[in-house]
């Protein structure tokens, strides 16, 4: 079975600018990976408000936290390279001096190659002539770390302290590695498509990707995922854009209802995941270039969306007719009794739900009028309903 994944970076924490990728995360994908950040700093993962969701996700093992210590243990050396690679690139550097972040990443040991740890001055770089002057700015930055200076954290009760070692190091090489984190302990460690909520790592990751990949791995994984890393981009997009207004995303509807919505429909999710594989295989551009972003703002979404309105339309007609036959019926059912049930028409109508509405449902037994309450007790479709549906009931 095709995994639906996702391994989100590069923090941690998760506050109202991630909460909408939360919900993404519990309606849609199968698991949501992170660095886990106990393993690498004092810090808790979920502070803020959100700490009840966050737990909530790990409870139903959508969540998943990444040793960092396990990825090193895996791609240390190819993460290494990389980086050097990207110390190399000149277009990186400028895209990280042109960022206007003013200072560079604090980042835990536990994430750092150890040929990075022990050679703080990149010396193999620092003796090459820089082709500019962002360049030549990034070598003097780098010269004047004659000293890696690494403060010590400790955290817990006394007899079961942890200690958390960091250091500071310039924006392009925080950058960089946090960046190949993204894509070895997301693209190859987790099976999971990388994405961020920040554009400027999001730039940064384009630029790297849009070149072909220096590592044979990483570009068998892009490869081999390619339909799967357009499909999840898209969804992530689509479901994520303000102007498609989907229920699900409501700040108002607590995360525990989105997942019982999931449950209650395994089946639509897999009806719709199968309608937008078919729509990210009409997407021509590779992911993570311009050309991909692109064609997803002006076209694939607006396709989706011309979808979501015909969709609508046909839910709302077929409901309007539904109506009027049951407010016609000749059983003389209330118009008070089926505006009842319609109230309750987003969620599942159970037979308990239906009796509510002072149907009283006796089971295998049609009441005339209120055929299609049946149908859709018993699981049936309509015919307008295409796997889009289940992004528009919530």
């Amino acid at each position: 079975m095709t995994s639906h994944n996702l391994f989100y970076y590069p923090y941690a924490s998760f506050t109202n600018v991630q909460l909408p990728l939360l919900k993404v995360a519990a309606v849609w994908f199968d698991e949501l990976f992170i660095l886990d950040p106990e393993k690498a700093s004092g810090n808790t993962i979920g502070l803020g408000e959100h700490a009840a969701d966050v737990a909530l996700l790990e409870r139903e093992q959508i969540l998943q936290r990444v040793a960092p210590e396990e990825v090193l243990a895996a791609y240390e050396k190819s993460i290494a390279d990389a980086v050097y690679a990207d110390l190399g690139d000149r277009e990186f550097i400028a895209l990280c001096e042109s960022s206007g972040r003013a200072r560079g990443w604090t980042l835990a040991l536990a994430k750092v190659p150890k040929e990075i740890r022990e050679d703080p001055q990149h010396r193999e770089y620092a003796t090459r002539k820089p082709q500019d002057q962002a360049m030549q700015r990034l070598m003097g930055e780098l010269a004047s770390y004659s000293e890696l200076f690494v403060y010590d954290e400790t955290r817990g009760t006394q007899g079961q302290e942890i200690e958390f070692r960091y250091a500071d190091y310039p924006l392009p090489i925080g950058e960089s590695i946090m960046m190949n984190h993204a894509l070895f302990a997301g693209l190859l460690h987790s099976n999971a498509t990388p994405i961020t909520d920040d554009p400027f790592h999001s730039r940064a990751l384009s630029l790297k990707l849009s070149r072909a990949s220096r590592d044979p791995a990483v570009q068998q994984a892009r490869t081999v995922r390619a339909r799967q890393l357009k499909l999840d981009l898209l969804a992530t997009s689509a479901l994520m854009d303000s102007q498609l207004d989907l229920p699900v995303l409501n700040s108002a509807l607590p995360l525990a209802e989105v997942l019982e919505y999931r449950r209650q429909h395994d089946d639509d999710l897999r009806e719709a995941r199968d309608k937008l594989g078919w729509m990210a295989r009409r997407i021509e551009a590779e992911p993570w270039t311009r050309e991909f972003a692109d064609e997803l703002e002006h076209k694939t979404i607006p396709d989706l969306a011309s979808e979501l309105d015909e969709a609508r339309k046909a839910r709302d007609s077929w409901l309007e007719s539904k109506r009027g036959r049951l407010a016609l019926s000749a059983t003389g059912i209330a118009v008070g009794a089926a505006a009842a049930v319609l109230s309750v028409f987003a969620a599942p109508l159970t037979p308990v739900a239906l009796a509510t509405a002072g149907l009283g449902l006796v089971s295998g037994t049609a009441i005339p009028g209120a055929e299609w309450l049946l149908d859709w007790r018993d699981g049936k479709k309509t015919i307008q309903e295409n796997g889009l549906h289940y992004l528009l009931r919530v």
